[in-house]
C-alpha cells in the first residue's frame, strides 16, 4: 500500500528461542469481547495511519491487548529490545508473530543508530520495505 513515510523494520532476533507451541500455553482460552475490539480496531488504525504517513498514530495502531504481555514473561530480553526500539526513536515496535522475534518500523534514515541501540544479545537487521509488493513478469 502507498504511504508517503520512508520505513524500514528493525528485526531483533535474541539468542534465546521460543516454540510457538510452548508460547501459546501462555494465552488465555477466553478473551474479553472488549479487547478483541481494541486490537481489531487498532488493525484499522495502522492501515490509516499507514496511508496518512501519521508516525504518531503508529505506536497507537501496534498496541496490544491480546498476547504480547503474557509472552513477554517467558522472554523479558524481548521487552527490553522492544523498549530501546521506542526509546531510540522507533515509530512501533511489535512482538513478531510469537516471539520472540521483535520488529520495529522507523524512519529509514534512523535506522541504524536506532538498530546499534537494540541489546547485543541478538541478531540484528535493517529491512527495507518494497513499495510496490508482488510483481509478474512474461518469460
Amino acid at each position: 500500500m502507498p504511504t508517503p513515510l520512508d520505513p524500514a523494520i528493525i528485526v531483533w532476533v535474541p539468542q534465546q528461542q521460543t516454540s510457538t507451541k510452548e508460547s501459546r500455553t501462555k494465552l488465555p482460552a477466553e478473551i474479553k469481547f472488549e479487547d478483541a475490539v481494541f486490537n481489531v480496531g487498532r488493525t484499522a488504525l495502522l492501515v490509516a495511519a499507514l496511508a496518512a504517513g501519521d508516525v504518531r498514530a503508529l505506536s497507537i495502531a501496534t498496541s496490544d491487548r491480546l498476547h504480547q504481555d503474557l509472552r513477554f514473561t517467558k522472554a523479558p530480553d524481548s521487552k527490553l529490545a522492544l523498549n530501546a526500539a521506542v526509546d531510540a526513536g522507533a515509530w512501533c515496535a511489535w512482538l513478531s508473530g510469537s516471539g520472540p522475534t521483535i520488529a520495529a518500523m522507523v524512519d529509514r534514515d534512523s535506522s541504524q543508530r536506532i538498530a546499534d541501540a537494540l541489546p547485543p544479545n541478538g541478531a540484528k537487521m535493517v529491512l527495507t520495505i518494497a513499495q510496490s509488493g508482488a510483481e509478474l513478469f512474461a518469460i
